[in-house]
């Protein structure tokens, strides 16, 4: 651990402790408290691997501020690009504005920003203001989306169990050898999927057995909200629509941007998140109207 000074204060500041069960305990305390949730299942399951790395400020043997990274490749649009997401960034209520945060960003700007093909990350409206301190710019995102016909549906599906060790290695084997469906599609990154499947979509993982594919899926009202899908080979997603969905289903929004839009409106994205780039690495993404995938959100 190495001893620095913010603002007249003395911190420890540590990074990468997922194996240090003291630190990670701390680490999870504080993101119960602001997140209301913990990784402690994720570590415990296997998932926690080398590429989600936190940076912590410790002040009286207590985890008070984090900013993680994420190292995340993506397949887009055919080229494999390597990215660094920015996420978990916390402060511990009693240590709030005293620059730990900004002491964080810092340092992870200076060692990432030229190790990677872009950094970025998402924010909700109460800090729109601290990134553009550090050169991030907001891209916008668009979603895609249509009215559908479901009275044909088939409903031929089955939900996978999370708490089932035989259907959890299935999906992991599916995540890991899936055809990209998306114009930016997050490639060997089964733990951040896991982090979703395990807890905020545990029970909306469903296999398609006429299909040999599976979809993270949510049903509200008259809308389904179509996550990801998972197939060894191409899928049509109308196909997927029908499968999973039963009559009283008139809408389809996805969470990525499909390869083939076609059929697809597109409207801006306007949620709870602003996606923030680097300046000088949004290229990529200028005038593209496309979104990275919800499940790719750390």
């Amino acid at each position: 651990m190495e001893l620095i000074k913010v603002n007249n204060t003395n911190f420890g500041f540590i990074k990468d402790f997922k194996h240090d069960q003291k630190i990670r305990a701390s680490f999870n305390s504080l993101t119960q408290a602001v997140f209301a949730f913990s990784l402690e299942k994720w570590y415990h399951d296997g998932f926690w691997g080398d590429y989600y790395i936190p940076y912590s400020l410790l002040h009286n043997d207590k985890v008070v501020s984090n900013v993680s990274i994420n190292k995340i490749e993506f397949d887009i649009e055919g080229e494999r690009k390597s990215g660094i997401q920015i996420g978990t960034v916390m402060t511990d209520e009693k240590y709030r504005n005293r620059g730990l945060n900004k002491y964080l960003m810092e340092k992870i700007m200076h060692e990432w920003k030229d190790r990677t093909d872009f950094v970025y990350l998402f924010a909700n409206d109460s800090v729109l203001d601290f990134y553009p301190k550090f050169k991030f710019k907001v891209v916008e995102e668009y979603q895609h989306s249509k009215n559908v016909d479901t009275h044909r549906a088939s409903s031929a599906w089955k939900k996978l169990n999370m708490d089932d060790p035989a259907d959890v290695t299935f999906l992991i084997g599916r995540i890991k050898d899936s055809n990209p469906i998306a114009k930016i599609s997050m490639r060997n990154n089964v733990s951040l999927i896991m982090f979703y499947c395990n807890w905020f979509k545990k029970n909306s993982i469903y296999y398609i057995e006429e299909l040999d594919a599976i979809a993270i899926a949510d049903f509200q009202s008259d809308t389904l909200y179509l996550n990801d899908i998972f197939s060894i080979g191409p899928v049509n997603i109308d196909n997927v629509i029908h499968s999973i969905s039963d009559k009283s289903i008139q809408r389809v929004i996805l969470g990525f941007t499909p390869l083939n839009d076609e059929g697809f409106e597109k409207h801006l994205l306007k949620g709870t998140d602003t996606l923030f780039m680097l300046k000088d690495k949004v290229e990529f993404l200028t005038n593209k109207h496309w979104m990275f995938p919800v499940l790719s959100h750390a």
